[in-house]
C-alpha cells in the first residue's frame, strides 16, 4: 500500500521552516500511525537529506528530521485516506512538536 508523508517543520534559530513530501510502500501487518502518536520519520528519510534539511551547529553538520526527532520529536498531526488517478493511498500529515531555541 501507498503512503504519502507531508512533512512540516518549524523555523528556529537554527533552520528555516520546510516541508517535505515522501510517498513509501508501507509493509504489510505494520500498524498505521494514529493521529496523534509519535513518529520516527528520520527511519523513513533514509539518510536522504537535501540541502536545505541540513544546518550547522557547533562546528557539525546535522539535519532537521534527526535533530527534531532527538529534541522535541514527531507527531502524527492527520490521517486520511485520499484517491488520485484510480490508486487509493494514505495521506498522512507530520509536524514537529514545535521546538523553541
Amino acid at each position: 500500500m501507498k503512503v504519502h508523508f507531508s512533512i512540516n517543520w518549524s523555523k528556529t534559530i537554527l533552520y528555516n521552516a520546510g516541508k517535505r513530501d515522501l510517498t513509501i510502500n508501507w509493509i504489510n501487518g505494520e500498524g498505521i500511525p494514529r493521529e496523534g502518536e509519535a513518529i520516527n520519520i528520520p527511519k523513513f528519510i533514509e539518510g536522504s537529506y537535501e540541502s536545505d534539511e541540513t544546518f550547522m551547529h557547533k562546528n557539525e553538520e546535522l539535519n532537521v528530521f534527526d535533530w527534531i526527532e532527538n529534541t522535541t520529536g514527531w507527531e502524527v498531526e492527520m490521517v486520511k485516506w485520499d484517491h488520485h488517478n484510480g490508486t487509493n493511498f494514505l495521506h498522512i500529515w507530520v509536524g514537529d512538536k514545535g521546538l523553541i531555541i
